[in-house]
């Protein structure tokens, strides 16, 4: 019966009221700035996402809440965009926290207007993107890591996705194949290195890893024809590249002159 009559007293509410309640108990952080770029209004979400008190955000440009680094764009951003000379994005920021720490946000702002259509505001949804970026931050340090090893190898290194297309090599690759990395990419591994049994046939070099039952390290012995049909004596392993699941996503061509 309670239940009942909260519902018909909560549909009989002026749409204004409403509008602020579904704003109020949103599970989104979301806060209205004015034309000055002062917060007006501030949801229960967004105080505990930041720590602060409504009266602590509420009154206070929006951008002193906004890392020292960020917040000067902020504040040219939010100048450019009440004015319309800036379209609305997606955008990131890194806002400080009551405790002092940091947080990365992703923010989707939507233009107030007035009944004449005249811009008196905007509103936002901040979205905390912290653990995200840190583990995209981890990925590119670990891919920079990576990529750096290989370019430093010694050994001609040659990767290429599922279907068999070069997606990088090394200086030491370029060298003895005789292919710029630029102009390989997005070629077929067999057309950049050409490597070849004997009675001269080519090798089918995508074939070898599915021939293989597990992750092979035995190298070959062969002739490689570089790019200008010069030949040279090397030895050679192939292995294929695979996720979580087992499922190849790519293969690695290793070379060693001989």
């Amino acid at each position: 019966m309670n239940t009942s009559i909260a519902l018909i007293h909560s549909f009989g509410q002026d749409p204004d009221e409403r509008r602020h309640q579904l704003f109020e108990e949103a599970p989104i952080a979301y806060h209205e700035i004015d034309t000055d770029g002062v917060i007006r209004d501030v949801n229960r979400a967004e105080c505990h996402l930041l720590g602060y008190a409504p009266d602590e955000l509420i009154g206070h440009h929006v951008w002193e809440f906004v890392a020292a680094d960020h917040r000067q764009a902020a504040r040219h951003a939010i100048a450019r965009k009440i004015s319309r000379e800036q379209q609305l994005s997606v955008v990131t920021r890194e806002y400080r926290r009551c405790d002092g720490s940091y947080i990365w946000l992703e923010i989707h702002e939507r233009l107030i207007e007035n009944a004449e259509g005249e811009v008196v505001g905007i509103r936002s949804a901040l979205l905390d993107i912290t653990e995200r970026r840190r583990f995209d931050t981890e990925i590119q340090r670990q891919y920079d890591r990576m990529r750096f090893m290989l370019r430093s190898w010694v050994r001609a290194i040659v990767t290429a996705d599922p279907l068999g297309n070069v997606d990088s090599m090394n200086p030491a690759a370029e060298k003895l194949t005789g292919w710029r990395q630029q102009d390989a990419l997005g070629r077929r591994l067999e057309e950049v290195c050409s490597v070849r049994q004997d009675a001269d046939e080519p090798v089918d070099l995508m074939s070898c890893i599915l021939a293989e039952p597990v992750m092979s390290s035995r190298m070959r012995k062969s002739v490689i024809v570089d790019r200008t049909g010069a030949n040279y004596e090397v030895s050679w392993m192939i292995s294929s590249i695979c996720n979580d699941e087992d499922v190849i996503v790519g293969a690695v061509l290793v070379i060693e002159e001989l």
